[in-house]
């Protein structure tokens, strides 16, 4: 995770996440098709468009999930405060009602992870071929919790600068029986330089790092709050934890509606899809056919229904259209024009037959009143460790918005528009669907990263 530096007006530096696939509100991993040959993450035989998760059956990891912490001290915390923090931080997941997950604490590594031993403890994690057993070296443990040293040592071995990235988590082995995607290995790093500051600030950079470790992708919700400016306190209040760049450490300890919504998708509580409602839909270029993916969905609750002044900055659900189909090679629609990704990727739906999976957006976990929904591109700063959806996930890659307004709004009406959204109203238990957006402006049928006949 990276802090936004409001201070000296400075882009977002990269945030630091071993994953490379991130799919917005909702599911870090989305299991693609069977692949040929090795696998670098597990098993090839995933269910296409399921998301990964920790399971609760028999005989994979049963609930509450374990975790062990390192034997050292985090910068100037202590082990005993640490671990405090840690264990608030899983537990500010655990609080949510609607969810179903729960954790403990099984011990102690097998050691203290240092500089000097960093990378044969991240290695032995990523070697998959000792399960079900525990990692090789008799350190690490299957879901390892680092705490790096006052000069941020440990990040410096593996690769990451402590001045910029507050810390990083991964799922590194992701298996499949068939009917579910599962992990079966999980770690964060905490930045012990980090951790001479507020510790306000360090309990929010766990909170967001174990709700990657659990399966959560980053969020994109009052964008606005980015660098700290022109952010009230509405859209403060409603920031998710898993907003890519840290803002406000108060804020984001605590999970907000959207956070609620993902976590509660991945590990549904059966209180989840009867107090709460969902809106689902399309987002299509400019010829009301083709499907676009990488666009930023919002649904947001009003208090007073047709005001935009009143949109709520508090109760709103992200996510990105085609969250569930491969932004990379594979997708006739959507080609990465960079060499380095022109590979088809492992994650998500790039089957034909799926084609409507590209522009399709599902907004979960809506308290019952009335929303509006809008459209809006991924943030520019938002790629690679910091990525939001699929597309935002590769460097230089970003959809701009056509046309003449920032963001588009539904509108009953049959248009897409500017201001003047029509609200839906949502009630507990139900669905609305065929909310599609057609966005503004477009070329006739295909952008300008598409190929088309």
């Amino acid at each position: 995770m990276t802090r936004a530096r409001a201070a000296l007006l400075l882009g977002l530096l990269p945030f630091a996440l071993a994953a490379i696939v991130l799919r917005a509100e909702g599911p870090l991993y989305v299991g693609g098709p069977p692949q040929s040959g090795s696998f670098p993450n597990g098993n090839p035989n995933s269910v296409p468009g399921g998301p990964y998760r920790w399971i609760n059956d028999a005989t994979h990891t049963p609930f509450p999930l374990t975790y062990w912490t390192d034997q050292g001290t985090l910068g100037v915390q202590t082990k005993a405060q640490a671990d405090a923090l840690v264990q608030a931080a899983f537990q500010a997941w655990q609080d949510i009602p609607t969810a179903n997950i729960s954790f403990t604490k099984a011990g102690d590594l097998g050691g203290n992870v240092t500089a000097s031993n960093a990378i044969p403890v991240q290695n032995a994690l990523y070697d998959c071929t000792t399960l079900p057993g525990d990692p090789a070296g008799g350190i690490a443990k299957p879901r390892t919790i680092i705490y790096d040293d006052s000069s941020g040592s440990i990040m410096i071995a593996l690769g990451e600068d402590p001045n910029s990235i507050l810390g990083f988590a991964d799922t590194p082995c992701l298996e499949s029986d068939g009917t579910y995607n599962y992990f079966t290995r999980g770690y964060a790093v905490l930045n012990g330089m980090f951790a001479v500051s507020d510790p306000v600030d360090l309990q929010a950079v766990m909170t967001h790092e174990f709700g990657h470790m659990i399966g959560l992708d980053h969020s994109q919700i009052n964008v606005e709050c980015l660098n700290g400016l022109g952010c009230s306190p509405d859209a403060l209040a409603g920031l998710p934890t898993m907003f890519p760049t840290l803002v406000d450490g108060a804020a984001m300890s605590t999970p907000a509606t959207d956070d609620i919504a993902g976590l509660s998708e991945l590990y549904p509580d059966p209180s989840f899809n009867t107090s709460t409602g969902r809106i689902t839909g399309h987002i299509l270029f400019s010829d009301g056919v083709t499907p676009a993916q990488g666009y930023n969905v919002v649904v947001r609750q009003v208090d007073n229904p047709g005001t935009m002044q009143d949109e709520s900055k508090i109760i709103a659900v992200s996510n990105v259209s085609g969250y569930l189909f491969t932004a990379d090679a594979g997708n006739p629609l959507v080609q990465v024009n960079t060499p380095t990704f022109q590979t088809p990727s492992p994650f998500g739906w790039n089957d034909p037959a799926q084609m409507a999976q590209i522009g399709m957006f599902n907004v979960p976990g809506l308290p019952p009143g009335d929303y509006t929904v809008e459209v809006e591109k991924l943030d520019d700063s938002f790629t690679l460790g910091s990525g939001v959806g699929p597309i935002g996930t590769y460097l230089g890659f970003q959809f701009l918005m056509p046309g003449s307004c920032t963001t588009q709004f539904w509108n009953n009406s049959g248009s897409t528009v500017c201001e003047a959204p029509t609200p839906i109203t949502v009630t507990a238990g139900s669905t609305t669907s065929g909310v599609d957006i057609i966005l503004i402006g477009t070329p006739p049928r295909y952008d300008a990263w598409e190929d088309g006949p």
